[in-house]
């Protein structure tokens, strides 16, 4: 129910995490503080969501005089178990009185932490600045500088808090639609409800909205929040925070193809594991089994013969690429009739995934085909794209597929990209007509 905490300090010494803890308050970044236990630690699921994370480098007794190994191999432990890879950038601020091991610190966690649990950035506060006296305002001015420190970072956390507050204000779009007199502690919440349900409603039908709640409201609110987003720009520090954290524009270089790859990946595909998909999902792709893939099957469904499909169909030319080549369908049609779960036949076009360098027949690949840029898609080793023939298009019911995996879930502009040419292709004008040829 609630939002993890982005702003955490771990620190065995109590004075000193308060200390530190009391300045970000000031600053305007309430924080979690964690005391560490010499005994039990800390609970490692508080660091799931972290975006910066103060650190005491020594958090047991005796510590100090150790090596750089135990010190570091003890939060090196912590960050394994905490981290969560799919949460996002974070950065370590070392809150500490040992300054000369940073470094050490710095080369035993970027060798030994899981690649994708490593941070940003380790940067650091020399704690003996401000044990001395007062040294409140220093330590709040010190804190909120360093992390001015590392744009991309500061870039990062700006987004971070456009959508939040995009995410705030189509919330409060919502509650505005309950009347004044009806904004009481007996009536607000269920005049909320009534104001749910009924987008709920408008966007996936009765009983589709019923069955999930969830997805019908996201439905009605998607495009408004995307819409705040794209045109929300209410701090005027954020252009000069850009300016300084994207600097190679003109200069870009250019990535490798399996950084490409890896790119292509990100902005059009969702992985099976990262969500609950089915194959009837809209943009669904998943592998034909092997029960289906036999002549009968096949000529049933596409009235092509399963053998010279790859070669044939799918103009592969070389025998190592197609030995490595998946059929596939795409789940495609109506947009609408998806999100309301509309009974009857589901369209689906035949695919194949083929590796990115494949040799394919020049001069003779069919008009109502559409090749993806090269993707990275578990299962397969390497680059990879997926060609759909909008030829073959074929519907099945439910009963039919249900027990299929599907591999991914192609995004919404990379599948409208197919769809498109598919209708394209479909409705594509042809005349009789007599001397066009010349002669």
């Amino acid at each position: 129910m609630f939002t993890p905490a982005r702003y955490v300090i771990v620190d065995d010494n109590p004075d000193e995490l308060k200390q530190l803890s009391d300045c970000m308050q000031k600053i305007g970044a309430p924080c979690l503080p964690l005391r560490y236990d010499q005994a039990e630690g800390i609970e490692t699921k508080h660091l799931g969501g972290v975006r910066l994370l103060f650190l005491d480098l020594h958090l047991t007794t005796g510590a100090q005089s150790g090596s750089i190994a135990q010190t570091a191999g003890l939060i090196v432990s912590m960050l394994e178990e905490g981290i969560v890879a799919t949460a996002g950038p974070y950065v370590i601020i070392l809150w500490t009185k040992h300054q000369e091991q940073k470094a050490d610190f710095e080369t035993y966690v970027m060798e030994n932490l899981e690649p994708l649990k490593r941070p940003l950035a380790i940067l650091s506060l020399d704690k003996n600045n401000y044990l001395a006296g007062d040294a409140g305002e220093k330590l709040t001015n010190d804190v909120g500088q360093i992390i001015e420190t590392d744009p991309r970072l500061r870039a990062l956390l700006d987004w971070e808090r456009e959508v939040l507050r995009a995410a705030g204000s189509t919330l409060s779009e919502i509650g505005t639609l309950v009347a004044k007199e009806d904004r009481t502690a007996a009536r607000f919440s269920e005049r909320l409800d009534e104001t749910l349900s009924l987008l709920a409603f408008e966007a996936v039908g009765d009983a589709n909205a019923k069955a999930d709640p969830y997805s019908a409201i996201n439905a009605a609110l998607m495009p408004i929040l995307t819409d705040r987003i794209a045109n929300q720009r209410t701090d005027p520090k954020s252009n000069a925070i850009w300016q300084a954290a994207v600097t190679k524009i003109a200069a870009v270089p250019q990535p490798s193809p399996g950084d490409a790859a890896k790119l292509n990946s990100m902005l059009h595909v969702a992985r099976a594991s990262t969500e609950a998909l089915k194959p009837e999902a809209w943009g669904a792709v998943t592998l034909l089994p092997n029960a289906e893939l036999g002549d009968i099957p096949m000529l049933k469904r596409f009235d092509l013969p399963a053998k010279p499909m790859l070669s044939g169909t799918f103009c592969l030319k070389e025998k190592a690429d197609r030995d490595i080549s998946r059929l596939c369908v795409l789940r495609v049609g109506a947009s609408c009739d998806y999100a309301q779960s509309r009974k009857g036949p589901i369209p689906f076009v035949l695919g194949a995934i083929v590796p990115a360098d494949a040799k394919r027949r020049d001069g003779s690949l069919p008009k109502a085909e559409i090749v993806t840029p090269p993707l990275i898609v578990e299962g397969f080793e390497g680059p990879v794209r997926m060609i759909f023939n909008t030829h073959l298009q074929i519907t099945m019911v439910p009963a039919e597929f249900g027990a299929w995996a599907p591999l991914c879930r192609l995004r919404e502009p990379l599948l409208m990209q197919i769809t498109t040419h598919g209708a394209r292709h479909a409705t594509r004008p042809a005349i009789i007509s007599f001397g066009s040829h010349g002669g």
